[in-house]
């Protein structure tokens, strides 16, 4: 069960939420990509959605440059410079929470 502290003003807006979250591994896939101009990749994943998701790249050449967006059933990887990504395979790491 999540805990934490929530606290709400007069008017009844929530002004303060510390909310914990539980999170649960799920599971890890790899994602192979090529040298290029590709920045955006799509990977598929079932039952992932946009909210209560999260999709963390573990292993690569350089993960500071990559990050993922969850969508219904797969998650999108994006590569932060405009061009110029390395052949490499990341490993990612899906976990959901609540």
């Amino acid at each position: 069960m999540a805990s934490g502290l929530q606290c709400w003003n007069a008017s009844g807006v929530l002004v303060a939420d510390l909310t914990d979250y539980n999170i649960r591994y799920v599971g890890t896939t790899t994602l192979g990509i090529g040298a290029g101009t590709t920045t955006s990749w799509n990977v598929g994943w079932g039952g992932m959605r946009p909210t209560g998701w999260l999709a963390i790249v573990r292993q690569t050449y350089n993960s500071n440059d990559f990050y993922c967006i969850p969508y219904n059933d797969s998650f999108v990887v994006q590569y932060l410079p405009v061009s110029g990504v390395y052949a490499q395979t990341l490993i990612i790491d899906i976990y959901t929470f609540e």
